[in-house]
C-alpha cells in the first residue's frame, strides 16, 4: 500500500510473511534509481563536490550524482549529472559496479562510473541542489580524507577505493 507519493520517490507499507512464518510490516522507499560519477580530471586527480544535505545537515564531499529521469538510461543519466554537477562531460564512461544504497528500506539501485578524459562544458546546477563548491584532489588525498572520516558519503567512498590501483 503506498503511503506517500512523491516527486522522486514513494513509500509503501508491505505485510510480509518471514521464513518462520511471523507477518511483519516493512515500510519501503521506492525510489527510480541513480547514477554516480567518479570523475579524473588526470591520472592521479579526481573532482569532487561540496554539498549540503539536509537528512544529515551538513555540506559533505561527494562524487557527482543524481536520480534517472523517466526512460532515461543509467550512462546517459551519469552524463547529464557530471555536466549539471562539475561542466564536464565524459570522454570516456566505465561502469564500475551496481550498488543497493540502503537495501533494508531503499529499493534504488545505484550505478556507480568512472569518467576519464574529460572535455570542460558549464555547469547547470538544477534549483533544488545547494552545491558549494567544486575541489580537484589528489585520489590518495581523498582516500586518507576517508579514512580521517571527512568523507563519509557511502558512494563517494565506494568508488574511491574502487579506483585504487
Amino acid at each position: 500500500m503506498i503511503i506517500y507519493s512523491g516527486k522522486k520517490i514513494n513509500v509503501r507499507k508491505d505485510e510480509i510473511i518471514l521464513d518462520d512464518g511471523r507477518a511483519v510490516m516493512r515500510e519501503v522507499i521506492e525510489h527510480p534509481g541513480s547514477a554516480a560519477i567518479i570523475p579524473f580530471i588526470s591520472v592521479n586527480e579526481i573532482i569532487l563536490i561540496q554539498q549540503y544535505r539536509h537528512a544529515v545537515r551538513e555540506t559533505i564531499y561527494e562524487i557527482p550524482a543524481g536520480t534517472l529521469d523517466k526512460g532515461e538510461t543509467f550512462d546517459a543519466c551519469a552524463g547529464r549529472e557530471l555536466e549539471e554537477e562539475i561542466g564536464y562531460r565524459a570522454g570516456i564512461l566505465e561502469p564500475l559496479i551496481i550498488l543497493y544504497p540502503s537495501p533494508g528500506i531503499l529499493s534504488e539501485t545505484m550505478h556507480l562510473f568512472k569518467a576519464t578524459n574529460l572535455i570542460k562544458t558549464q555547469t547547470n546546477y538544477q534549483m533544488d541542489e545547494s552545491i558549494k563548491g567544486v575541489v580537484q584532489i589528489k585520489l590518495s588525498d581523498a582516500v586518507e580524507m576517508v579514512k580521517k572520516g571527512v568523507i563519509r558519503d557511502a558512494k563517494t567512498v565506494c568508488s574511491i577505493l574502487l579506483c585504487l590501483k
